[in-house]
């Protein structure tokens, strides 16, 4: 067979309700056509799309099944579409939505045929190309205007070196240094092992030249114990004679190295002599990635860790679980990883967020879990492993249904659209569950946190559950928010007895109260951070208007990314984020643990955008995490990074963002 091609048009309409004023949707006019050159027999034509539909609305199709994103659509009739070579099947219906980008529309398309699977054609260039007919035409896609951020002194200078997150001071001293030639290594004994650890980050890099080699003829690089300098603090110093590092622990050395490294990588034998004073702003400077929805290899974690690394950010936040599939290797369960590790046609976990009819997907083994952490502790990371309950669980619940409650006739549907995705806490099997998954995962992971989610859980969920009922009678509850504060608790008693202080989304102090030992991430805006600081919480701030890096970065339709926040995501966006408000009583920016930057994947079945969706947002997110606030301006910033970084990027062969430095600004 040659082909089965696909085209998408697109065209916005108003929609009028009853009882409010009209919304917009967006109708999608669906022509399937035979290239194969032979009749072909269409059954089902599945696809996935991350937006609600309105199945009633379908002319010439119907549509057969709808679990998360995906969709099995037919004829009208129920026998198959007989296509003869060159005929096309057309249909239409609306998508509860307004598609801004092109990676909002539907993939992962396939044709199922008397039992088997036939691909269909549509690619990334026909999304870009797609018509659409706006009720509003587009009035242009500017790039966004650089303006100062809320800073009292916006005469900062350019910090003159490639360093990035820009060091508390900088002193430029006179001549040059040549460090092409190696290093002669004197160091603390607590200390020299930074130096080989840094050498292993280079040897991952792409760079064409390595500068951390020993050699006879080399310069002097010392590495000095200084315990009067804070945690992660440093002194670099260097000079025609050498390099001097101060600091008082590893991790103090980690981060000189790197900004050494960066000062020096691409001009190595002629390096500006100075002396940098340096210490992070907030001890958290975290990054998320989700791996449920997206499966990432070993190497691919690894490369995220190291651009993480590069930046000075020190904690990983690893999503491992969702409704999509389960990651994380469990020798209590091995059917976890034997049937929900993968998704695809004729898997128990149906293709989701483009992954097509193929089986795909993967686990992560307790060795290679153990791997990530070990090489994480090099580069000066923690990693925070998340199992995200009692909601996300729909991939969970299909492999073991004992979890859920025979009786329970709740219905209710997710944000993302699955049903039956909640954990069940009137079940004793559930606490026995969780419990045997964190004895095993508490034994990888050395963090002192465990992240449960806690996010999502889809109204509805519980309310005709038997079970739920006279729990709630037993406890006096009225409402299920107070079921999801009694489960949480439980579940924080089960990781104190393993040693471990919980964390969790914001949701999870929606109602009621949760031990303080732990931490709260705060996502959907500042205001659920905020509330929570005030009620005695440690906060780590992630709203999604400034550090989500899944969302779009402008209104381009060749942009990538999600547009559910209703705006876009810049480099300015990031950049210009301050957690420290007025709203914050001075003396609760204590419990302000630090910033963290959030990739979910549903867009990243395509994976050559990732680098597109962090570079360079991760820069300024490391900026904000790291230096004090009298050293941060966007207009310095994007200048240094065009002038300065810029190179370097290129030299690392990273995908970033290239209208962030084409463009006017």
């Amino acid at each position: 067979m040659s082909q089965l091609k696909l085209t998408i048009s697109l065209r916005e309409k108003h929609l009028q309700h009853n009882t409010s004023a009209a919304s917009i949707v967006t109708q999608l006019d669906f022509s399937l056509t035979n290239l194969t050159g032979e009749l072909v027999s269409i059954d089902k034509l599945a696809t996935t799309f991350i937006y609600p539909i309105d199945p009633t609305s379908f002319v010439n199709a119907q549509v057969l099944t709808h679990s998360g994103t995906y969709l099995e659509f037919a004829g009208q009739s129920v026998e198959p579409i007989l296509l003869q070579s060159g005929q096309s099947w057309t249909f239409s219906g609306d998508a509860s939505a307004v598609l801004n980008q092109y990676s909002d529309m539907p993939a992962g398309f396939f044709v199922l045929s008397e039992g088997k699977v036939i691909d269909v054609q549509y690619t990334k260039e026909d999304k870009l190309a797609t018509r659409i007919s706006r009720i509003q035409p587009d009035s242009g896609a500017a790039e966004e205007q650089v303006v100062a951020a809320d800073n009292p002194d916006t005469r900062i200078n350019s910090r003159a070196i490639n360093c990035f997150p820009v060091p508390n001071s900088i002193v430029m001293t006179q001549g040059t240094a040549d460090l092409s030639q190696g290093f002669v290594l004197k160091a603390h004994s607590q200390l020299q092992s930074q130096f080989y650890c840094m050498q292993n980050i280079e040897a991952q890099l792409a760079c064409v030249d390595k500068m951390f080699y020993l050699a006879e003829q080399g310069l002097a690089l010392e590495i000095q114990l200084d315990v009067a300098l804070v945690s992660e603090a440093y002194q670099l110093n260097i000079s025609a004679l050498g390099v001097v590092i101060k600091a008082s622990e590893r991790a103090g050395v980690h981060n000189a190295l790197v900004s050494l490294w960066q000062i020096a990588s691409l001009q190595s034998h002629s390096v500006p002599c100075l002396r940098i004073d340096d210490a992070p702003r907030f001890e958290w400077r975290g990054q998320h990635l989700d791996s449920a929805r997206v499966y990432y290899s070993i190497a691919e974690i690894k490369t995220f860790i190291n651009h993480m690394s590069l930046y000075k950010l020190n904690k990983f936040h690893w999503h491992l679980v969702d409704d999509e599939a389960w990651r994380m290797q469990v020798n209590a369960y091995p059917q976890l990883c034997n049937n929900i590790a993968k998704r695809g046609w004729g898997e128990l976990v149906e293709p989701q967020y483009g992954s097509g009819a193929q089986a795909s997907g993967g686990y992560y083994t307790h060795r290679q879990m153990r791997e990530i952490v070990d090489y994480a502790a090099q580069r000066n990371i923690e990693v925070i492993p998340e199992i995200d309950i009692p909601g996300h669980c729909y991939a969970l619940l299909k492999v073991l249904p004992e979890l859920s409650e025979p009786e329970d006739q709740s219905v209710y549907q997710s944000v993302q659209g699955y049903r039956n995705n909640c954990l069940n806490p009137a079940l004793p099997a559930t606490y026995q569950f969780l419990e045997n998954v964190f004895k095993e995962l508490v034994d990888i992971f050395p963090s002192q946190y465990v992240h449960i989610g806690a996010d999502e859980r889809p109204q509805g969920s519980w309310q005709k559950s038997p079970k739920i009922t006279a729990l709630m009678k037993e406890q006096g509850f009225n409402s299920s928010d107070q079921v999801q504060s009694y489960f949480l608790n439980k579940v924080q008693q089960i990781l104190a007895r393993l040693g471990k202080k919980t964390a969790a989304w914001e949701e999870a102090t929606e109602q009621g109260e949760l031990p303080k030992e732990g931490y709260i991430v705060s996502w959907k805006g500042t205001a659920a951070g905020i509330s929570a600081l005030k009620r005695g919480y440690q906060v780590v701030m992630a709203p999604a208007q400034h550090c989500y890096f899944d969302v779009a970065q402008s209104r381009h339709w060749d942009e990538p990314g999600l547009t559910w926040i209703g705006d876009w995501v810049g480099l300015q966006q990031v950049y210009n984020y301050n957690p420290v408000s007025d709203a914050i009583p001075a003396k609760l920016l204590g419990n302000l643990k630090g910033i963290q930057g959030c990739l979910w994947s549903e867009n990243l079945y395509d994976k050559s955008i990732l680098e597109h969706q962090l570079f360079p947002r991760i820069i300024a997110l490391a900026e904000i995490s790291w230096s004090e606030l009298r050293h941060q301006d966007y207009p310095r910033f994007h200048a240094d990074l065009k002038q300065f970084h810029q190179p370097m990027l290129d030299a690392l062969q990273i995908s970033y963002r290239r209208r962030d430095f084409d463009c006017d600004q």
